[in-house]
């Protein structure tokens, strides 16, 4: 798959947690609720699941410090090595709200790096019922049926 049609998918995902966090459907207790502030990680564990059970992409999810705002940043990498980030707005500069692409600029800036699998979310009902959020759920649902998936 290429970098325009990842970029379409990590694009409506993120827009179905926007319309779901402006819709008040993540518990205040859960990070989300902050999206995409503080759940970079979370967001990773979504999408990455989203990304195999529909599209068999498999991802992992790196994870790096980031000098400038002195703090932890997690993405998502394919196999293919792109990158996958629908956090990035979360901070200041040249950040974008949806990346798709080959590990450049800000990304060759992290130290620390660490790569990992996804975490299971099926393994934790937090991450499962946020998975399931019905305007989680149904936004994505019908951009793929649009799409013909």
């Amino acid at each position: 798959m290429g970098e325009n049609e990842l970029y379409q998918i990590a694009f409506h995902f993120r827009e179905a947690i926007v319309a779901a966090k402006t819709n008040g459907e993540f518990n205040f207790r859960d990070r989300m609720h902050r999206f995409p502030g503080g759940c970079c990680d979370d967001t990773c564990d979504l999408l990455g699941f989203y990304l195999w059970e529909k599209y068999r992409i498999h991802t992992s999810q790196r994870n790096g410090y980031y000098e400038a705002e002195m703090t932890n940043h997690a993405w998502l990498i394919t196999d293919d090595r792109i990158i996958i980030d629908i956090t990035g707005d979360q901070f200041y500069g040249a950040w974008k709200s949806v990346y798709v692409g080959q590990e450049v600029g800000t990304y060759k800036k992290m130290s620390r790096i660490i790569t990992q699998d996804n975490f299971d979310i099926r393994k934790q009902s937090r991450l499962w019922d946020d998975y399931f959020i019905e305007q989680l759920a149904g936004s994505v649902r019908q951009w793929t049926l649009q799409e013909g998936r």
